[in-house]
């Protein structure tokens, strides 16, 4: 029942009868004694007068219905009010709700401020001395670089969580963003901490209400360690000594080592993300886990980005098809793609196929870190087409040799084995080969071709690597293109002629890795490699050389091996003719030189070759033609054939019959100095 009280606040007697008669209920406290249309009529009033005497001629006070907080009682303002009014419970003012909503936002203010102060107590900012190139792995200074060139850094020298980068341009990779920045910080507790501005949100509170001890990663905001008080002035050096480095070099010894992980590992979360994508696409969904990762992985060991996302095209389209067939479920569907994948790539692995590289759609686009990887750190003009196998680091990334040494003590350096048995000297020695004796025959000048031929397993393929690598380790810019070993063995020919390791034993393989950081630390230089289809034509062989294997902008390509040029020539002497033709061309227009091997067959075990037994487009188009010979090789297979004779059957276009003896170490995959 409600209980009304009036206060009239009008003189005028008419309207302040109407105000009553308005407000006024009937015996039983529920209903109103008169309609206001009965009210209007005895008093002649309009609509609008009604209105107005309701709301201002006095004021109705509900007196069962006070404030909470000061007991004020409900001030009704029409009869509709009346009936909303009669269902509350509970009621506070005004005057009462802005006061306590005032007292509330300053308790959040004052627990903002003291869970501030703790925060600032708890992650002062620090300095400390200023980082160089050289401190860093690989890892750490791209991810410092891409966390410090974002502008937002410009204002107060704090980085922008990674939760916020824009979608088309995300910090890292979504799968990885959060293991990078993991990382980043375990790795490099020195070189990056926490800043005390970072959103609240970002730091963690224990089941009390209390600050702890962690942060969420992807809220907070980073500061750079250096000497400099203010932040902002500490990230400018360091981004410009890593422009300079990245665009100039050279690398820290260390870098050269740590580039094809990052490689692989940027190139795999974006075949998972478009694996997800074109899946999507058709409706499907499926788990990526480890058996996923795996069969990506072993993709990419062989196919570049761009190839593989075509096979994730295909295998996408294959599983949607399968599941409009009927008779199997999305999920059945989706979890076939990836051994439609794995077979493909398998299929096209032992096939030899060409398999046609895939551009980066639109909606996948790079992350900052891979774009920064790929384009300012390694120089890709396009990674999408590039096999982690093939890619080769810039020119610039390896120190000038000699660069703080004075002059040479020897003049003319003679390469040598020191007592643990690593090959002294590598690339010091003049001319185009290790073997000053060898180089009377082999000049390998630009606009040449020059053939090395042998019987088969004479060592030819080894021959012309140890050419290769001292061509590089000399800073002649060098591409080693071949058939007859895969990628990886290549790797484990130049580590074990560099430091004499035999790696077919067990404990010199499994020691693989440690000669490879010896490598960097001397910073010896290779050659790079592809190892192309066979049948491919020559002349695509070459722009892989000289496109992939050696970008135009690490410099001009001084020397080209092809090992062996019968591969990507049809069959027949018309094949190897064309072929030869095309070396010729090459070797002249782009003034390189031009080194192949090829094969030919001895009329016995013991019986060297003639320039008749050398395939006639071969002895006609080369400008240098030796010959590779092992006593008992390929017609006994004679394990015990350590000495080989090389033979000069054509030098510069004239006919010649000098020969030189080299002693051949199978083991260690080099020839070397009879008795050096």
């Amino acid at each position: 029942m409600a209980q009304l009280e009036l206060a009239v606040l009008t003189e005028d007697v008419r309207e302040a009868a109407a105000f009553e008669a308005y407000w006024r209920l009937d015996d039983d406290g529920e209903t109103w004694a008169q309609t206001v249309t009965a009210i209007r009529a005895e008093y002649e009033l309009s609509s609008q007068q009604m209105t107005r005497i309701a709301q201002q001629a006095g004021t109705a006070y509900l007196r069962n219905l006070a404030c909470k907080s000061c007991e004020c009682p409900y001030s009704v303002s029409s009869r509709s009010d009346l009936a909303q009014a009669l269902r509350l419970r509970n009621w506070e003012c005004s005057s009462c709700h802005e006061r306590e909503a005032a007292e509330h936002a300053a308790r959040i203010q004052e627990q903002k401020a003291r869970c501030r102060a703790e925060v600032y107590e708890q992650y002062p900012v620090l300095s400390g001395p200023d980082l160089e190139p050289a401190d860093l792995t690989l890892f750490e200074a791209i991810s410092l670089h891409v966390l410090f060139s974002d502008p937002a850094v410009e204002d107060a020298g704090l980085t922008s969580p990674t939760d916020v980068w824009p979608k088309d341009r995300r910090w890292a990779p979504e799968q990885l963003r959060f293991e990078f920045e993991r990382g980043l910080l375990e790795r490099a507790p020195q070189l990056i901490k926490v800043h005390p501005d970072s959103h609240l949100n970002a730091f963690a509170l224990d089941d009390e209400g209390e600050l702890s001890d962690s942060f969420y990663l992807g809220r907070v905001s980073y500061y750079l360690m250096g000497e400099a008080d203010e932040l902002t002035g500490r990230h400018p050096r360091l981004l410009q000594a890593l422009n300079r480095t990245f665009r100039e070099g050279p690398w820290p010894t260390s870098w050269t080592g740590q580039w094809r992980d990052l490689w692989d590992e940027l190139a795999l979360a974006d075949a998972q993300n478009y694996l997800t994508m074109k899946l999507g696409e058709h409706h499907l969904e499926m788990k990526q886990g480890e058996g996923t990762r795996t069969a990506l992985q072993d993709a990419l060991s062989t196919f570049s980005l761009g190839q593989v996302f075509n096979f994730i095209y295909r295998a996408a389209k294959d599983s949607a098809a399968y599941y409009q067939r009927g008779g199997v479920n999305k999920r059945q569907a989706a979890n076939s793609t990836i051994g439609r994948i794995s077979a493909s790539a398998d299929r096209a692995r032992a096939s030899g196929w060409e398999v046609k590289p895939f551009g980066r759609p639109w909606n996948l686009p790079l992350s900052a870190i891979g774009e920064t990887f790929f384009s300012k750190v390694m120089w890709q003009p396009d990674m999408m087409q590039m096999p982690s196998r093939d890619a080769q680091v810039p020119l610039h990334a390896w120190p000038a040799a000699d660069a703080d040494e004075g002059p040479a003590e020897v003049t003319n350096p003679v390469p040598g084995i020191d007592e643990e048995g690593t090959w002294t000297d590598l690339g010091r020695v003049p001319g185009a080969t290790p073997w000053p004796d060898v180089n009377e025959l082999l000049h390998l000048e630009p606009g040449t071709v020059t053939a090395i031929v042998s019987v088969p397993t004479a060592g030819r393929s080894t021959m012309v690597l140890n050419i290769a690598l001292h061509n590089a380790a000399a800073e002649r810019l060098t591409a080693f293109s071949t058939c007859e070993i895969n990628s990886d063995l290549i790797e484990q020919k130049l580590v074990s002629a560099t430091y004499g390791a035999d790696l077919r034993c067990p404990a010199d393989t499994a020691d693989l890795d440690s000669l490879r950081r010896r490598a960097s630390e001397c910073s010896v230089r290779v050659p790079g490699w592809h190892t192309p289809i066979i049948g491919l034509p020559l002349e695509q062989v070459f722009r892989e050389a000289a496109t992939r294997v050696i970008p135009p902008q690490r410099g001009r390509l001084a020397l080209w091996v092809v090992d062996t040029i019968e591969s990507y020539s049809e069959l027949g002497e018309e094949g190897v003719a064309v072929s030869m033709e095309v070396a010729r061309r090459i070797a002249m227009e782009h003034n390189l030189a031009v080194l192949i091997t090829a094969r030919a067959l001895s009329e016995g075990p013991d019986e060297p070759l003639e320039l008749h037994d050398v395939p006639t487009p071969i002895a006609r188009g080369a400008d240098t033609i030796v010959e590779l010979h092992r006593d008992g090789v390929y017609w006994t297979s004679l394990p015990d054939a350590g000495t080989a004779t090389v033979r000069a059957l054509k030098v510069r276009g004239e006919r010649c019959k000098k020969s030189v003896s080299l002693k051949f170490e199978p083991s260690y995959c080099r020839f070397v100095r009879t008795g050096g």
